[in-house]
């Protein structure tokens, strides 16, 4: 079980630098889309759900 549990906090580690790395990619890229506030926020999240989803399907395919 130890191995399982290890594995589990590998992985943890690995989505808390991926999400800030990704947190920060998306301000970068959409550092000229005229949006602020409540507005940027959406679609920081909308692009950042779209980015999750399409490395979901990208690991998927790899993994068949």
């Amino acid at each position: 079980m130890s191995n399982k549990r290890n594995l589990y906090e590998i992985a943890e580690s690995v989505a808390d630098i991926t999400l800030e790395l990704m947190e920060d990619s998306i301000d970068w890229q959409l550092s000229d889309y005229p949006a602020n506030g409540d507005d940027y926020n959406a679609i920081h999240s909308q692009v950042m759900q779209r980015a999750i989803e399409i490395m979901y399907k990208q690991n998927t395919i790899t993994q068949r």
